[in-house]
């Protein structure tokens, strides 16, 4: 037990932490099972044969569908990593640590959630390209080609970010992904609008425009996208009530008790920002919010949420809003033993590069034994030396090389004496 917190404290810090826990593997399950049916829906159009005519996504537009399942890589690895991590966390036994753990599945879990949704719209728009290029003889091929072309590119920048796993780029894109959504609904209903007037103005059958139809009634954009913006500013998310079957709803927003329960834990524990959350609501809610910024949160999402303190101190800061912008990211792994920590399976996702946390320069040079870091290599107080003390002697008691997960509960105890915050962050490497 610490020293001076009570047994029921300790109790409901680990109660905390195993919620968390739950919350991001739930999380993660969702958008697994999102991805699952998105790249079904690219494995059905990558082996749709050909029509009589010889048009559907073959030849040129194969690039297309092929831009869709380079996607579905990342997206993987982002889960995969976060699950990875979930795992450790676990069997640390450390509350703190753990949630400072599942604080790392953040960014990864933020950047599958809208990387999939993404990837859910582009197929989107090959579901609508595919009817084109086989029921709309009449319709220029070049043209819809170069339709792609726009729609890849605006959707490119954000898949980049997403991709990077980097926690201010990916943040910086969640956030904007109403605004981009915005536009792509406009694109859709552009390329929809435009194949039916070519369908009228070709007699074409009505067979066709019926197939076209049919699919946009069913498309992810048709029911996930923002409308297109009015022409006088509105707010979303006013008005949440509770519903029998235990529904939230309000102003075209429907989301289940559940994911307002998981979303709220997420948010309280600081894996996911709010600001997200938001954003992920706003889309899913049918609607673009023109009247707020990013960081303001519409009143009916934070009560939905919980108006909190952690919601209302929850905002989008990064390094220069914390008042950190010259703060160094001190590694709690020393960097000088790395091969020795690679030794115990910090690799990959557990690379010691992942475990920095940003420190003020005064409090670095102190746990460092000051700013001369070979006098500080001499006290036995500082930093490196003392960890590995710490994690040389314990596996000399126990006669074998530690798990990462024993690893991390002795650096925990280290942290707290040190008063050094598990919130960690990327770090540079080599």
């Amino acid at each position: 037990m610490r020293p001076g917190v009570g047994a029921e404290s300790v109790e409901a810090d680990a109660q905390g932490a195993l919620l968390t826990r739950q919350a991001v593997l739930d999380a993660v399950g969702e958008v697994t099972l999102s991805l699952d049916g998105v790249e079904g829906s690219l494995t059905e159009l990558a082996n749709r044969p050909p029509s009589l005519g010889g048009w559907g996504l073959t030849g040129v537009f194969a690039r297309y569908v092929e831009h869709g399942s380079h996607q579905v890589v990342w997206l993987r690895g982002a889960l995969g990593s976060a699950t990875t991590l979930v795992d450790v966390a676990a069997d640390v036994g450390d509350s703190s640590m753990d949630l400072g753990l599942l604080r790392m599945t953040g960014p990864k879990l933020q950047a599958a959630m809208f990387g999939t949704l993404l990837l859910a719209t582009w197929v989107d728009f090959l579901q609508l390209s595919d009817a084109v290029l086989r029921h709309c003889p009449m319709c220029s091929v070049e043209k819809l080609f170069v339709d792609l072309h726009r729609v890849r590119g605006l959707m490119e920048p954000t898949l980049k970010d997403l991709a990077s796993l980097e926690p201010e780029r990916v943040e910086a894109a969640a956030t904007a992904m109403p605004e981009l959504m915005g536009k792509l609904t406009q694109e859709f209903a552009t390329l929809q609008a435009e194949t039916r007037a070519t369908l009228k103005l070709g007699e074409k059958v009505i067979a066709a425009a019926q197939a076209l139809e049919m699919l946009t009634m069913i498309s992810t954009l048709r029911m996930s996208l923002p409308r297109l913006p009015p022409a006088a500013p509105m707010t979303v998310g006013m008005g949440f009530v509770m519903r029998a079957g235990g529904v939230m709803a309000g102003s075209r927003i429907v989301v289940s008790a559940e994911w307002v329960e998981m979303m709220r834990r997420l948010a309280q524990a600081g894996v996911i920002s709010l600001p997200a959350i938001s954003a992920a609501v706003r889309i899913h809610g049918g609607q673009v919010l023109m009247a707020q910024a990013h960081q303001d949160l519409p009143q009916g999402v934070r009560d939905a949420l919980g108006d909190s303190p952690e919601v209302r101190g929850m905002k989008v800061t990064g390094r220069a809003g914390a008042g950190m912008s010259e703060a160094p990211k001190h590694h709690v792994l020393p960097r000088e033993h790395r091969e020795w920590f690679e030794q115990r399976g910090f690799k990959g996702d557990m690379d010691i590069d992942q475990f920095c946390v940003r420190l003020e320069r005064a409090d670095h040079e102190a746990i460092h034994g000051g700013g001369n870091w070979k006098l500080g290599r001499l006290w036995p107080g500082e930093w490196n030396q003392r960890i590995m003390t710490a994690l040389r002697e314990a596996e000399a008691r126990t006669g074998r090389m530690l798990t990462p997960s024993e690893i991390l509960k002795l650096v925990a105890k280290n942290m707290r004496d040190y008063r050094v915050p598990m919130n960690f962050t990327p770090g540079r490497g080599r």
